[in-house]
């Protein structure tokens, strides 16, 4: 029998021998002891057994502290023994290929490259046609980059907005994944230029729809030259929005997410906080405010100082990184007073809507980033 089951054995071997000892102790004290207990045993065993209590339901917690990674670009024999193989990776490349219509484009050169920032193992495949990213890990498509070759930009290619919005759904049916059946949301549509019919480049960004929710997580991003509709650019992300229940309210995510903040903050007050329900990906932006808030909130987290204004980035950078697991949150925003606030004067808090943890955060309001990207004057959707 393997460690895990073993393990799994013995948690529910504990569990009953509390349980066990809990009914036994029942019939022996006062009600108001015994409601004292039964809180106590309940927060003991949540964490001893990594367990959150929500309601009459318990459930698993997803948290798990970021691992940390040296910033570097080699690639281990132990990481490469995780990713799928060139041949695998080739054969996710044409596949796609065929479905966007390249029946005969050939693949001319394949490489495995570790991003930088991201520490991500990518394989970079290069043909006639441009340049395709799958993520070596998964196998799931990342980018298609088509650059623009002489001939390509009609001088007729003057389209209106209206005619902009209509081929970027079209688009979007072509160039999404394969077997990609869900619903998408139309978010920002911009093009290069202040008339729309001077523009040679138009750029739509699409986010996988959940009833009244979006996930940016699960993406596709667009980019093409009208009239011909010769493809740019395109990205796409394919991380999965879990649909978690909503269990914890509002109020309570709004007491969770000061908490954490007053463990945090020591300097600034708290001026208002506010909080709705959003599909945000799982971050380790509140761990590194936690751990290292100084050089965190001032940008200068694993970089060292050149001269004044200027850093670089230190030779033995560590970057932190969580699962990317995608959820339903509370986006907790805190708004610090005026005087006090400085360079930070909100943050964003992501408390699950399951568990009541904290999983991620960011700078700025959240809340009011999509609403402000919407009404960019650069962006077209709805003008």
């Amino acid at each position: 029998m393997d460690k895990e089951n073993i393990d799994k054995i013995m948690k529910k071997a504990r569990m009953k021998i509390a349980v066990s000892k809990f009914e036994e102790g029942e019939h022996k004290m006062p009600k108001r002891n015994l409601l004292k207990l039964v809180a106590t045993f309940v927060l003991t065993i949540g964490m001893t057994f990594g367990l959150v209590y929500a309601g009459n339901t318990v459930y698993e917690k997803i948290w798990k502290e970021p691992e940390a990674f040296k910033i570097n670009q080699g690639i281990t024999e132990e990481e490469k023994a995780q990713c799928i193989t060139e041949e695998e990776a080739e054969e996710i490349a044409k596949a796609y290929l065929r479905k966007i219509g390249y029946t005969d484009e050939k693949i001319e050169g394949i490489a495995l490259d570790k991003e930088y920032f991201s520490q991500e193992n990518i394989w970079v495949m290069v043909s006639d046609l441009g340049t395709i990213r799958i993520d070596a890990n998964t196998g799931k498509l990342k980018s298609v980059s088509m650059p623009v070759r002489e001939g390509s930009v009609p001088y007729n290619y003057g389209i209106s907005r209206e005619e902009a919005r209509k081929v970027a759904y079209e688009l979007l049916e072509k160039y999404k994944p394969i077997e990609d059946t869900g619903d998408y949301e139309l978010v920002s549509l911009k093009r290069n230029a202040e008339i729309d019919e001077n523009a040679y480049i138009w750029y739509a960004e699409f986010y996988k729809k959940y009833g009244d929710l979006y996930n940016a997580s699960e993406s596709v991003k667009i980019g093409w030259i009208p009239t011909s509709n010769i493809l740019y650019s395109l990205s796409i992300e394919q991380n999965p929005y879990e649909n978690n229940e909503q269990k914890i309210s509002k109020e309570e995510a709004i007491q969770i997410a000061k908490e954490k903040d007053e463990q945090i903050e020591t300097t600034r007050q708290i001026q208002e906080v506010k909080a709705e329900i959003k599909i945000k990906q799982m971050n380790e932006e509140v761990y590194l405010r936690e751990n290292f808030k100084e050089e965190y909130e001032n940008g200068t987290l694993n970089k060292e100082k050149v001269k004044d204004g200027v850093y670089k980035y230190k030779e033995d950078a560590v970057i932190y990184k969580t699962e990317e697991r995608v959820r339903k949150v509370w986006c907790v925003v805190i708004t610090y007073g005026v005087e006090e606030s400085g360079y930070l004067p909100e943050y964003t808090y992501y408390v699950d809507s399951t568990t009541g943890e904290i999983i991620g955060g960011n700078m700025g309001n959240e809340i009011t980033s999509e609403e402000a990207e919407r009404n960019d004057v650069n962006n077209v959707i709805e003008k």
